[in-house]
């Protein structure tokens, strides 16, 4: 799908050079590209690159998009066709790829040898799916610092905060009818936790007049967990973040608890994009990153909260501190512009790096291969290239945990990558176990060994 945006100043979807010469010829991709629902229309009128109807259909089409989500296509395409800007070679070529496609899904096969017509309601909301949402929940949760607070064994706690009652807010952007959705409220109850609960101020946190009674339930818990983070009142398609530092007064709430209680603080950020946890980093007792964790994120929340889930997460994205977005400007897509857009290019000191995670575990890595360091020069190489590495893992703690190990290619050419992931493998293992991994750096980076 071609997107909204413009790629070296060409809306992306009448941009041959992305999605004919790159994407195709480059890539050897093979599939269709469809237009996103108003990207089509936005090349005449939000980036004014085309100056007339038929043009706008004749840079699309030709660009290399063969489908239209919105209407645009279907609007205004014989009108295109009639008036000289498309022929019939553009419209074959789009077609052939369309019916390709539906010829590969077998739409046109006899519907007994068919098995996506064979799919009922039953086979929606089944346990097993119910059972991987859970699942997925558990393995994303991310513990980005704990003092050993963590897992809890308190028997009472206080939960506040903006989102510790969410539920809708759980499922992110774009989602479906959940059978149900627990929030971090119910999942602890559920857990049989005695919890004593007050918001506090909703995510836009505009106002402190929920504060003293969030005050007043922290000093009744042996342990206060604030769920602090965004909605989609704050991030959202078409709604774009000008800040990354948590909404409205949420810093202040935090604050407020910590001076009023001695009780040990664990903070939960429940978010999509990064939010600059630095305050949390300094002053909780422990942090997680819940990411939006789905309908059952509650009970998954409870369940790594008291350990009995280990958490195995790794960040998905730099958190960086608030500054950095008066630092690079959201119009600016240079990655190597200082300080640098994402892991592979940020020169900066981040709040935490992609990929990092902990766990009530510990492990340690051991490389065991012939091949444990390579300086490589791509001068040297045939343009394909693999460089086998092994490296052992062990369980040191003493409860069973996944950890995921994550393998990077380091540079110290100009403009290349700082770094760059191009292998990971994510293994559990019980106290005192080893595995052996095999992690492969390929010329074409993320490779199957």
């Amino acid at each position: 799908m071609c997107s909204y945006n413009e790629v070296n100043g060409v809306p992306s979807c009448a941009n041959g050079l992305l999605l004919n010469q790159v994407l195709r010829d480059e890539w050897g991709f093979n599939g269709h590209v469809v237009g996103d629902c108003g990207a089509i229309s936005d090349i005449l009128d939000t980036h004014h690159y085309t100056t007339s109807l038929d043009s706008t259909v004749q840079a699309a089409l030709r660009g290399g998009t063969d489908l239209d989500c919105g209407l645009f296509y279907q609007l205004y395409s014989m009108d295109a066709y009639n008036h000289g800007f498309i022929n019939d070679q553009d419209l074959d070529l789009a077609m052939t790829r369309l019916f390709t496609q539906r010829m590969k899904l077998g739409m046109f096969d006899p519907p007994d040898i068919q098995p996506y017509f064979n799919i009922s309601s039953s086979q929606v909301n089944t346990a097993a799916s119910q059972a991987l949402a859970l699942e997925a929940a558990r393995e994303g949760i991310v513990l980005l610092k704990n003092d050993g607070t963590l897992p809890l064994t308190a028997n009472k706690i206080a939960l506040i905060g903006p989102n510790s009652e969410a539920t809708v807010t759980m499922q992110g952007n774009y989602y479906g009818s959940p059978p149900f959705l627990i929030s971090p409220l119910q999942g602890l109850t559920t857990l049989g936790v005695s919890v004593v609960w007050a918001q506090g101020c909703d995510v836009a946190c505009t106002g402190s007049t929920g504060f003293a009674a969030a005050i007043a339930a922290a000093k009744q818990g042996e342990v206060v967990v604030v769920v602090v983070g965004l909605n989609q009142t704050q991030e959202s398609e078409g709604n774009d973040r000008t800040e990354i530092t948590l909404p409205g007064l949420q810093l202040q709430l935090l604050a407020a608890i910590r001076n009023a209680t001695m009780s040990p603080l664990v903070v939960v950020l429940m978010s999509g994009g990064p939010v600059d946890m630095s305050w949390a980093k300094a002053n909780a007792n422990a942090l997680l990153w819940v990411g939006y964790p789905g309908q059952s994120g509650g009970q998954a929340i409870a369940e790594v909260l008291y350990g009995k889930v280990n958490p195995s997460g790794r960040l998905p994205y730099t958190m960086y501190p608030g500054d950095y977005v008066t630092q690079v400007s959201m119009f600016n897509m240079t990655m190597r512009g200082p300080p640098g857009r994402t892991y592979k290019f940020y020169t900066g000191a981040s709040v935490y790096p992609f990929g990092y995670g902990l766990s009530y575990t510990t492990f340690s890595y051991e490389w065991t291969g012939d091949q444990f360091k390579s300086d490589h020069r791509v001068s040297h190489l045939a343009s394909e290239f693999a460089v086998n590495y092994q490296v052992t893992v062990t369980n040191m703690g003493k409860i069973s945990g996944a950890v995921s190990v994550l393998a990077f290619v380091t540079s110290d050419v100009p403009g290349a990558p700082l770094q760059q992931l191009f292998g990971f493998q994510k293994v559990m293992l019980d106290p005192g176990a080893s595995a052996d991994l095999l992690l492969c750096s390929h010329s074409h980076l993320i490779y199957d060994c």
